[in-house]
C-alpha cells in the first residue's frame, strides 16, 4: 500500500524538544512591539525623513527669530546709553566749561586796563552765556531722566541766572569805576553762588555717571542672558534633532536588520521563519511582505524538487528489487528515514481484496513466526485499506 502522507519540514528550520520553532531575539522582540501585535504605525519612512529634516530648520527659524528679539533688546540698551547717557555727560561737561569760562571773563573784565580788553571780555562771556543757555535747553527737551535730575536741572538753571546776574552787576560796577566795589561783590556773594552752582553741577554730574553706569551693566545683562539663552536653545536643538534622529534611524535600522536576517536564512533554506513587520503600514510592511511572497515561492519551489529528487532516486532503488519481499524492504528502508519516521510495514492485499498479509517490516520486533493477517476494515490498516486512503 502506499506510504503514509508526510510534509517535509524545512531543512533547515531548528526545532527544539516542544517543536517549538526558534526565531532570533531581535526578531521576535521587535516584532511584539510593532508589528505582530497589530498596533503597527502609520507613519512612513518618508514622513520621518521629513520630519528629521523639518525640525533641525524650525529649530533654526526660532535660533533666527530668538536672536533677533534678544538682538534688539541689546540695541535698544546700547542706543539708550549712547543717545542719552553718553550725551547727557557730556552735555554737563560742556556746561561745566562754559560756566568756568564765564568765570574767567568776569575776572578777566574786572582786572582790564584797557577797554578794549574789557570788550573782548565780555564778548567772551556774552558767547558763553548764551552757549550755557542754549545746553540747558537742550538738556530739558530730551535728556532728563526721572524727577531727581528734573531737580538739579532746576536748581541749575535757577543757580546759573542768579550768578550771571550777579557777575553782570559786578561788571556794570566796574563801567562805573568803581572796581574795588567790583572785586569785592566778586569774591564775596558771586564767589558763595559759583560754589553752590558747582555743587549742584558735581550732584548733577555724579547722579548722570550713575545712570549711565546701571545701563551699560544692564547693556552687559542682556549681552549674557543672551548668550546663556542661545547657548540654552542650541543645546535643546541639537538633543531634540539628535533624539529624533535616533529614534528616525532606530525606526529604518532596525527592520532593515530583521529582514535582512530573514533574506539570510530564507536564502540558507529556512523556511520556518516567519518574516517579520508584515503587518507594519510604512515602506518596510511592504518590503517585508515582498520578501513573505519570495520565501512562500522559494519553499514550494524546494519543496518539489525535493520531492521529484526522491522519487527519482527511490524509483532506481526500487528497480533492481527481484521479488515483492525485496521492494517492500528497499521501499521501506529508503523512505522511512527520508520522511524521519521510526517504523513501517509493508502490506499486501489478496486476491479477493478481503485480507492484508503483511510482507515486510522497518524497525518491528522479530516475532517468532509471521504476522497475523489483517482483515480489510478491520483496525487502522484495514480501514486505510478499504477507503483507499492513507
Amino acid at each position: 500500500m502506499p506510504p503514509p502522507s508526510y510534509r517535509r519540514p524545512s531543512k533547515s528550520t531548528p526545532v527544539s524538544r516542544g517543536g517549538a520553532r526558534a526565531i532570533s531575539a531581535d526578531t521576535a522582540s521587535y516584532c511584539r512591539h510593532a508589528a505582530c501585535d497589530g498596533r503597527a504605525s502609520n507613519v512612513t519612512i518618508a514622513r520621518r525623513l521629513v520630519v528629521l529634516l523639518t525640525v533641525p530648520l524650525v529649530a533654526l527659524l526660532g535660533l533666527g527669530v530668538f536672536s533677533r528679539l534678544q538682538l534688539a533688546q541689546i540695541e535698544a540698551r546700547s542706543r539708550f546709553v549712547a543717545e542719552t547717557r553718553i550725551v547727557a555727560l557730556a552735555t554737563l561737561g560742556n556746561l561745566s566749561r562754559g560756566s568756568a569760562e564765564m568765570r574767567v571773563n568776569v575776572r578777566s573784565y574786572l582786572l582790564a586796563e584797557t577797554d578794549t580788553q574789557r570788550a573782548a571780555a565780555r564778548a567772551a562771556f556774552d558767547e558763553d552765556e548764551g552757549d550755557v543757555n542754549r545746553l540747558l535747553r537742550q538738556y530739558a527737551d530730551g535728556l532728563v531722566l526721572g524727577d531727581k535730575e528734573r531737580r538739579l536741572l532746576g536748581e541749575f538753571e535757577g543757580l546759573s541766572r542768579e550768578w550771571i546776574a550777579d557777575a553782570k552787576q559786578a561788571m556794570s560796577l566796574t563801567d562805573e569805576g568803581r572796581g574795588r566795589e567790583a572785586i569785592t561783590f566778586l569774591n564775596g556773594r558771586i564767589s558763595e553762588v559759583g560754589f553752590r552752582l558747582s555743587r549742584v553741577s558735581n550732584e548733577w554730574i555724579a547722579l548722570d555717571q550713575e545712570a549711565a553706569t546701571v545701563a551699560g551693566a544692564e547693556s552687559l545683562a542682556v549681552i549674557n542672558r543672551f548668550r546663556r539663552d542661545m547657548l540654552i536653545a542650541n543645546s535643546v536643538a541639537l538633543v531634540l534633532t539628535g533624539i529624533l534622529g535616533f529614534l528616525t534611524v532606530r525606526r529604518i535600522i532596525t527592520p532593515i536588520q530583521a529582514l535582512e536576517s530573514s533574506v539570510r536564512g530564507i536564502a540558507a533554506g529556512d523556511y520556518g521563519q516567519a518574516v517579520p513587520f508584515v503587518r507594519a503600514t510604512d515602506e518596510t510592511g511592504g518590503l517585508a511582505r515582498s520578501i513573505d511572497v519570495l520565501k512562500q515561492g522559494a519553499a514550494a519551489m524546494d519543496e518539489q524538487r525535493w520531492v521529484k529528487g526522491n522519487v527519482s532516486r527511490l524509483t532506481r532503488v526500487l528497480q533492481g528489487a527481484s521479488s515483492l519481499p525485496e521492494f517492500g524492504q528497499r521501499l521501506l528502508s529508503d523512505l522511512v528515514p527520508t520522511l524521519g519516521g521510526g517504523i513501517a510495514a509493508f502490506y499486501v492485499i489478496d486476491d479477493v481484496q478481503t485480507r492484508l498479509d503483511r510482507v515486510t517490516g522497518y524497525g518491528l520486533a522479530e516475532s517468532s513466526g509471521p504476522a497475523e493477517p489483517i482483515r480489510v476494515g478491520e483496525g487502522l490498516i484495514g480501514q486505510c485499506a478499504q477507503e483507499r486512503k492513507v
